[in-house]
């Protein structure tokens, strides 16, 4: 326990977020939350452990920044990052550290840490072997953790379900509304050309694109109605291509790569809808990116994404002919749109970064007091 006359150090051991995924993502609005509400905690002294990118995008005027003069793909993802937070976790100068993802400093594991619940998918076989060691870590992670986070309750039910993580210890701190605030974006010169249906996410078979395909393909639309895929090739992203060349549609269905935040923003306001056909999510960023846009969103009705999106999005049975049906009502009925994204703006103003983050310290400022 740390004397009450000194603050507790925590260490933010923040190396993902110079990344490009979803947990990237979530590391680095959750930091600027983090800087945002640090004033109002004086008993905490947070230090953000990052790569030249995370610096950069998190921009932190408030917590004290640690730059590890390192960039680069290797360094900001992969078992390369895991193994440099791992060096860097176990010299750092700090009371606690804190994983944005489901990690911990196996190489000092006395030090105490909090550690981060998201995607359980590796555990279910629904990513490739590359991934085998989070398999391993995973569970020592919550295991020997202080206090283990959960993005969500589906997240808290698989944590204990799957690896084992003890109730009493697990703390459901739901995320903010994916990207930063709309205001913030610069708006793209380059628009995609309406009308277009747009998905987010990795480009690979784990994330059900050939589903999506097939039910575009299936579905009766007005021919100049587009299919936009946006994201980086993931698993099986030859399949998602097989599957393209195969559609009768393939000359209206397109991928765009390296799209920044401004150019993203810009095509959620401009799409007819977010489609979202997971299989599986631990919280589901995307969906409520777009309601934050006004862009109506049409995802699958799984657990995660009731519990997020919730009736502010049109949920759909993972089944060809009802997505076929929603994609077809989506298109063409102007009455739906509005009304989603009337319940879209209501629906993602219960989420808050800095909401978030303050439930975080009150974790920390609790093994400062334990």
């Amino acid at each position: 326990m740390v004397p009450s006359s000194k603050p507790l150090r925590v260490c933010l051991v923040g190396l993902i977020a110079g990344g490009y995924s979803g947990i990237p993502r979530y590391a680095a609005a959750l930091t600027r939350g983090l800087d945002e509400v640090s004033r109002e905690f004086p008993e905490l002294e947070l230090e953000l452990l990052t790569t030249r990118e995370g610096a950069a995008v998190t921009s932190a005027r408030n917590i004290r920044v640690r730059d590890i003069r390192l960039h680069g793909r290797r360094v900001n993802e992969g078992p390369g990052r895991i193994a440099l937070e791992q060096a860097c976790a176990a010299t750092a100068r700090s009371d606690l550290l804190h994983f944005f993802d489901t990690s911990g400093p196996v190489l000092a594991p006395w030090r105490p840490f909090v550690t981060t619940v998201h995607d359980l998918s590796v555990m279910q076989g629904l990513r490739p072997r590359k991934h085998g060691y989070k398999r391993l870590l995973w569970p020592w992670a919550v295991r020997h953790a202080s206090t283990v986070i959960a993005i969500s309750a589906f997240a808290r039910e698989e944590a204990i379900e799957i690896l084992g993580a003890d109730p009493g210890r697990l703390q459901v701190i739901v995320s903010g509304p994916g990207l930063a605030p709309a205001g913030d974006r610069v708006v793209s010169e380059t628009p995609a050309r309406p009308p277009f249906f747009l998905y987010v996410g990795a480009l690979g078979a784990s994330k059900n694109l050939p589903f999506l395909i097939d039910a575009f393909d299936r579905a009766e639309l007005s021919p100049d109605v587009r299919l936009l895929l946006v994201g980086r090739p993931g698993d099986g992203y030859a399949e998602t291509l097989a599957m393209i060349e195969r559609s009768q549609k393939r000359d209206r269905i397109e991928i765009r790569g390296g799209v920044g935040d401004g150019e993203l923003d810009s095509l959620y306001r401009s799409a007819i809808a977010l489609v979202h056909p997971a299989v599986y999510e631990g919280f589901g960023f995307t969906p409520l990116e777009a309601m934050a846009r006004g862009c109506p969103v049409v995802a699958s009705d799984i657990p995660a994404l009731r519990e997020t999106a919730g009736d502010g999005a049109l949920l759909v049975a993972i089944d060809r002919p009802a997505w076929t049906e929603a994609l077809e009502q989506a298109a063409g009925d102007d009455a739906l749109r509005a009304s989603l994204r009337s319940r879209g703006k209501r629906r993602v103003a219960l989420f808050s970064w800095q909401e978030a983050a303050r439930a975080l310290c009150h974790v920390f400022a609790g093994h400062r007091r334990g």
